[in-house]
């Protein structure tokens, strides 16, 4: 019999690094046994870089994130990767990204303050936040490590190297990231990474309060450049049809269930179900209500996301009321292959509503009907740059629609970090640092563009060719300095 999961959190939103049960560059993350409230954005979980969007925990004061000793690991393969994307003969010209300010939004930057002066510039701002919480994770402090070391061609600060201005800016909860989209608009940045998916708030399509915040900058003629995500392989989705019963939701397996298998014991895992009524703002209340339940083999029930999306006005007194399409489970599993199913609680859907059901979780794969959609929030936006990793299965991907193209626009051949303690990473997250730092590097060489200018530049082969006329999109490398 399977083993059931060591302990069961029903938590709310999933502003998630690309990674896994670990933080992206190396410690294991728990999950938090206290239940969040129903219906608050700002309490933000999951952080976790590498593979996919787990790990759960409560937030931390920031500066008890930032004093974390995070050692003196560095990033030790820089010269293969520089030679991975052409940015050798830039480095050559005197080219590092000067003048180029980058701003890296993230939910956490773990052990910060010993990173400055050592291998990040002793001046690189954090941007005070308005809410004092931070995810305790080094993802945000690894990504600014990776993209300096890059762009400078050296793993340790050095004075001597112009490289771009580094701007940190916390973005734990939806209030910090508004906040940090201002922020970006005011102080003229030119480049944005931001190395996260949203498991929800938005259909799937480039819409939602979240990527309506994101358009507020792009429109301002920021590149934003975002990570595809690494759900590629642990998402599903299908029309909302509601059998016979009026209740059981139709699901390939058995006709009500989606299977997936998790490859060790004690993985945490966050599923989100999710469906396509979300508005661009935040003051608005579904009227359709779907209910997610998670079981193992034998349908021995394991957790459930039961929140009330219904009732007189939208019932806020009721402690599980939620204005918002979505239902969430986090967990620790065990090795083995579990049930999701889900329940209708009203008939308010029309052929038009879709249903999203994804998983995030180190090794985590969907065995029914994996979707050629899973690219996350917001690297759905029409408006960014979203970037893939083509040396890993679990990267997301989103197909062609209308005049947009198909995500991510760019994908990076060998997106594997190593650091000097033996730690070793890849996958969009490091990715879409690999792509931002020859970005500040190219920006420095001919000027600074947007998400348009920087497409119309990769149509002509000169920021990236494909691999094959095949390639589901351009490998990313730099052409060759020319003049101006």
């Amino acid at each position: 019999m399977l083993k059931a999961s060591a302990y069961l959190l029903l938590s709310l939103v999933f502003s998630s690094a690309c990674g896994s049960d670990r933080d992206i560059f190396g410690h294991r993350k728990s999950a938090d046994p206290a239940p969040a409230p129903a219906d608050d954005p700002d309490k933000t979980t999951g952080t976790s870089p590498g593979g996919a969007n787990v790990s759960p925990g409560s937030p931390m004061t920031t500066k008890a994130v930032l004093d974390q000793a995070a050692g003196d690991s560095y990033l030790t393969n820089v010269a293969a990767l520089i030679a991975s994307v052409g940015l050798g003969p830039y480095h050559q010209l005197g080219k590092h990204g000067k003048n180029i300010k980058v701003a890296i939004l993230d939910n956490g930057f773990g052990g910060l303050n010993n990173s400055l002066g050592k291998r990040l510039p002793p001046e690189t701002e954090l941007v005070k936040s308005p809410l004092d919480q931070m995810e305790n994770t080094t993802h945000g402090t690894k990504l600014a490590e990776v993209l300096y070391a890059l762009a400078t061609g050296q793993n340790k600060y050095s004075e001597k190297v112009d490289g771009p201005k580094i701007i940190l800016m916390n973005t734990n909860g939806f209030t910090n990231f508004k906040h940090a989209v201002k922020q970006v608009i005011e102080r003229k940045v030119d480049i944005v990474l931001y190395a996260q998916v949203w498991q929800y708030f938005g259909n799937f399509d480039g819409k939602g309060f979240i990527n309506a915040e994101v358009n507020k900058a792009t429109k301002a003629g920021v590149l934003w450049i975002n990570a595809a995500g690494n759900m590629g392989q642990s998402t599903y989705n299908s029309p909302v049809n509601i059998g016979s019963d009026g209740v059981t939701v139709t699901l390939p397996h058995e006709q009500r269930f989606v299977r997936f298998t998790v490859p060790r014991d004690q993985t945490l895992v966050s599923i989100a179900l999710n469906w396509n009524d979300y508005k661009d703002t935040t003051n608005f209340a579904t009227q359709q209500d779907l209910d997610l339940i998670l079981e193992d083999t034998y349908q021995h029930q394991l957790g459930t996301g039961r929140l009330h999306q219904t009732g007189p006005n939208g019932n806020k007194s009721d402690s599980q009321y939620s204005a918002y399409p979505r239902e969430t489970i986090s967990t620790v599993l065990n090795t083995g292959t579990y049930l999701l199913r889900v329940e209708a609680n009203n008939r308010n859907f029309t052929a038009a509503s879709q249903l999203r059901l994804s998983i995030d979780g180190e090794g985590v794969k969907m065995l029914d009907q994996v979707s050629d959609n899973s690219v996350g929030i917001p690297a759905d936006n029409a408006s960014v740059l979203t970037i893939g990793a083509g040396d890993v299965d679990y990267s997301g991907k989103m197909p062609a629609s209308g005049s947009n193209k198909a995500k991510s626009e760019l994908q990076v051949a060998s997106s594997e970090v190593r650091f000097s303690d033996g730690e070793r990473h890849l996958g969009t997250s490091a990715a879409s640092a690999i792509v931002a730092a020859g970005m500040a590097v190219f920006q420095s060489t001919y000027g600074t563009f947007d998400r348009a200018r920087a497409l119309g530049m990769i149509g002509q082969g000169v920021l990236a060719t494909p691999e094959s006329r095949q390639a589901p999109s351009p490998t990313f490398k730099l052409g060759v300095p020319r003049s101006r």
